[in-house]
This record gives structure tokens, C-alpha cells and sequence, in this order.
């Protein structure tokens, strides 16, 4: 199995943004989980068994007008303390959630849901009954209203949640906007991102 993920990114001037508080984390807390990872926004992970089917699927859509590119709007910072799948304060940028984008996850979900066999056999390792019943349904427990679309910054281990730089970051203000007009597609190997294809479909 493979396992895949949909990313959105951003123009440069919201990319330096997020790395200049990347590195500052590092020069404060030294190498911490998420760091290294690329600026963007995941729209979905997804494990697949073939990634030949995943561009198969994307190479029969034919783009129409219809298709008009996206506004996102970083609005405010965020931090989910404990993070589940870190067991540290995750620090993100908050995306400013609207339908078009919404409707964008649940879109590429289903139509790739369609066509190929995505893994979904671990729901029930879930607790929370919405995240087992998306994992079900799409393979990725946090679409639709649960989602909080977000660009992670990096998961702190060994602080407390009511740490002086997670409290300064909190109040951080951030009010960027950027027009998207294509998802990018990658393949994830632990910590590492490799680029596969892009798709005007939006």
C-alpha cells in the first residue's frame, strides 16, 4: 500500500511567512515533529494500492470553467493541544473555512473513493464515532465539518500547553490571502514528501 496525500500550496510570500516561524521554532526548541515538512494545506491522506490508478483517474478529467481557482484566507493561530497523533501542542495557521473548499475535499474523496480501492479496514480503531464513520466511508477520518483546514507549523513534545511561545503565538496575528488554482498530489514515506502529479481540477 501506498500512502498518498493531497496538498494545496501557497504563493511566496505566505511560504516565507510560515518558514520564518519554522525556523524560529527551531532556533527555540530545536528539531520537533512536522518541521521539516513542506509549507501546505492537506486536503486528505489517503493509502492506495496502485499509484498508477491514482493518475488515471486525474488524466480523464476534463477541466471546464467551472473550475475556478480558490481564495484561502489564513485568518487567525491555532493549537491542538495533546495532538493524538503526535503527543505534543500542535501550532498551525488557520485556513478560514468556506464551501468551496469543503466541497473540494469531498469531491476528489468521492470521486477517487469511486474508481479505486482505498484502505479503510481500521476504522474501528477510532473512538470518536464521525471519525470512524468518514474512515469507513472515504478512508480519511477528518472530512466535511470536522475538518479545520490548517498549515502546521510543528508539533512541540516536552513543554507545557501554557508555555510563554505557545501563548505569544496564539495572540500572533495573521491576515493573508492567495488565489489556488491546482492540487498537488505526493507520496509519503515516513517524513518524506515526493512529488507526483499535479491537477488543475479544483
Amino acid at each position: 500500500m501506498y500512502k498518498i496525500a493531497a496538498f494545496i500550496e501557497f504563493d511566496k510570500k505566505i511560504e516565507r511567512k510560515i518558514l520564518k516561524q519554522k525556523k524560529r521554532v527551531k532556533k527555540l526548541f530545536g528539531n520537533q515533529k512536522y518541521l521539516n515538512h513542506p509549507v501546505h494545506l492537506t486536503l486528505f491522506t489517503l493509502k492506495i494500492q496502485k499509484i498508477s490508478d491514482l493518475k488515471k483517474i486525474y488524466k480523464k478529467i476534463v477541466i471546464s470553467n467551472k473550475n475556478k481557482s480558490l481564495k484561502v484566507h489564513f485568518n487567525k493561530a491555532g493549537v491542538f493541544i495533546n495532538d493524538p497523533l503526535t503527543q505534543g501542542h500542535t501550532i498551525f495557521y488557520n485556513i478560514k473555512k468556506n464551501k468551496k473548499l469543503c466541497s473540494i475535499q469531498i469531491n476528489h474523496l468521492k470521486k477517487i473513493n469511486k474508481k479505486i480501492n482505498v484502505l479503510k479496514h481500521d476504522f474501528n480503531l477510532l473512538k470518536i464515532s464521525i471519525l470512524r464513520r468518514n474512515y469507513k466511508k472515504y478512508g480519511f477520518p477528518f472530512a466535511g465539518n470536522i475538518w479545520i483546514p490548517h498549515v502546521t507549523i510543528a508539533s512541540l513534545k516536552d513543554i507545557k500547553s501554557d508555555h510563554k511561545f505557545i501563548k505569544n503565538f496564539l495572540k500572533s496575528k495573521i491576515n493573508l490571502k492567495c488565489q489556488i488554482n491546482e492540487l498537488k498530489f505526493y507520496k509519503i514515506v515516513k517524513d518524506k514528501h515526493t512529488f507526483l502529479f499535479s491537477t488543475k481540477y479544483i
